[in-house]
């Protein structure tokens, strides 16, 4: 039960995940999610290609779902060359939903599933901790997945800064929830996937993105929401000002209508 709603807390914050993906999955007694590919402007559709960088070292896996996660040389993961130009314009009809160019899903400390992309970050990956996100929507979500999956699966001390880092609000009240929440279940890293669906709430600003991830459920799918903030430079997820309502329940849906996908095929 308290697994359960440890995954929860990911499904709320974001969107879970993990990803919120992910944590829909542990709290439904379920598993979590898939997603989707990149977007480029001036293209229908974004191709993602097999990884040509460091990260093809080793053979690819698979989440739970089957979705292939790249694994990289080091654990916790490589972050690809970023080209600007090759970000999804404001113009185009899917901006909110489009997926980055050249996303590519990795497989961290043999744990959770993480994005990383060639346009909207991250740009580097310093001690464990991602950094470097574009200020558009695709960097915002970019940015809450990768939080989601690097504090469920990076080792300790590295994860703690992951909370410090990439999450704007809670203190040693959040530092310590996540805490139980890793150790009630060891293995809550495996139900970081990659989620079934992705899109940015209509009313984006540069300052503000609520991305949401849709992830499997029992009765369809459920959506979590993660409000993301531009805090000295990067995405940070915003904690509200009660922690706990981060386990709130995810919201049920039947349908992924309106999301894009960003799985990587």
């Amino acid at each position: 039960m308290r697994s359960t709603r440890t995954l929860l807390i990911l499904l709320s914050i974001i969107a879970a995940v993990v990803i919120v993906v992910f944590v829909l999955t542990v709290t439904s007694g379920d598993q979590a999610d898939t997603a989707q590919p990149p977007a480029h402007s001036g293209q229908p559709t974004t191709t993602v290609t097999p990884p040509t960088t460091p990260a093809a070292v080793r053979p690819p896996t698979v989440d739970m779902f089957g979705n292939r996660l790249e694994v990289p040389a080091e654990e916790s993961g490589t972050a690809l060359p970023q080209t600007a130009q090759d970000r999804t314009e404001p113009t185009r009809s899917d901006f909110l939903t489009a997926a980055p160019a050249r996303l590519q899903w990795q497989r961290i400390w043999d744990g959770a599933a993480v994005p990383v992309s060639g346009s909207d970050g991250p740009a580097r990956i310093d001690a464990g901790v991602a950094a470097g996100f574009a200020r558009t929507p695709q960097g915002a979500a970019l940015a809450a997945m990768d939080a989601i999956g690097r504090v469920y699966t990076a080792p300790d001390p590295i994860w703690r800064k992951v909370v410090r880092d990439r999450f704007y609000g809670g203190g040693d009240t959040l530092i310590d929830q996540f805490a139980r929440s890793r150790t009630s279940d060891p293995n809550m890293a495996r139900y970081v996937t990659v989620p079934e669906g992705v899109r940015v709430q209509p009313g984006y600003r540069e300052d503000l993105a609520v991305v949401q991830l849709a992830v499997r459920s029992t009765s369809g799918y459920a959506i979590a929401t993660w409000p993301m903030v531009w805090v000295e430079g990067d995405w940070r997820i915003r904690v509200p000002d009660d922690p706990a309502s981060l386990w709130r329940p995810a919201t049920p849906t039947l349908s992924t209508a309106g999301f894009g996908k960003w799985d990587q095929r």
